[in-house]
Order: structure tokens, then sequence, then C-alpha cells
């Protein structure tokens, strides 16, 4: 992969993690105009060692070495384990469990109530169906 195709891996993800809305918005926390950005990430400009320290600043777990030569994986293996251990206190999930409880509860009062409604169409029609056909035999009788 070229550096070129690293350095806007760095930037999707980048604006994936919401670092940055669009590619305007992380020239600007860099301190790039919009143009000089996409010059740079376009090859239209040498790649700096500085720019590749600054767009890897936005993220620590950005690994440097790979953006730079391409060695390794394109993250810091322990700075992205730490970000997946979280620990939920026992208070705490016992309310996301009443709440997912009750979501379910909901969901089923939803089901039945369009399920009742579905019924009332359908009878709907049937005695629309039956006036249309009084109607038609009083007119033709």
């Amino acid at each position: 992969m070229s550096n070129l195709k690293r350095i806007k891996k760095v930037i999707n993800w980048l604006i994936y993690k919401e670092i940055g809305e669009s590619e305007k918005e992380i020239a600007e926390r860099l301190g790039y105009t919009k143009s000089s950005f996409s010059q740079i990430v376009n090859g239209k400009v040498p790649l700096s060692d500085k720019f590749i320290s600054k767009l890897c600043s936005l993220d620590e777990n950005i690994n440097l070495v790979w953006v730079q030569s391409g060695e390794g994986e394109m993250f810091l293996e322990h700075n992205l384990n730490s970000e997946q251990d979280v620990t939920i206190p026992a208070s705490v999930w016992s309310v996301i469990q009443r709440q997912a409880q009750s979501l379910s509860s909901r969901d089923r009062q939803i089901e039945d109530l369009i399920a009742m409604l579905k019924e009332q169409v359908q009878e709907n029609k049937k005695i629309s169906a039956r006036q249309d056909a009084l109607a038609t035999s009083a007119v033709a009788g």
C-alpha cells in the first residue's frame, strides 16, 4: 500500500471516529487550508514527516511507523485494547436491563395494536363489500 493510500485510510478513520466531520475539518484542525491539504493528500505536494506526525497526533491509536513505512499494523494494539475494556456498574446495568424489558414490552403492545388494526381494516372491507353488493342488487332489482 502506498503512503498516500495509508494517509487516506487514516483520514477516513478520523472521520469515522468523528474527530473531524470531513476532510476540510481535519485540514483545519491540522492548520491547513482545504486546498493545501487536498494537494498533499492527492500527491501533488510531497508528504512531509511533519504532516504525517500532525495527522497521527489526532488519534493516539494510529501507528506512526505504519503510516510512514507500511510496517506493522495501522493501530497500536495496546491503545485499542484499553478502549475496549469498559466496566458498567451493577446499578447502571440493572437500569439498562429494565429499560430493555420495558422497550420489549412496548414492542409487543405495538405489534398487538397493529394486528387489531389490520383485523378492523379487513372487517371494514367486508362490510363495505356487503353494502356495495346490497346497493348493486337494489339498483338492479
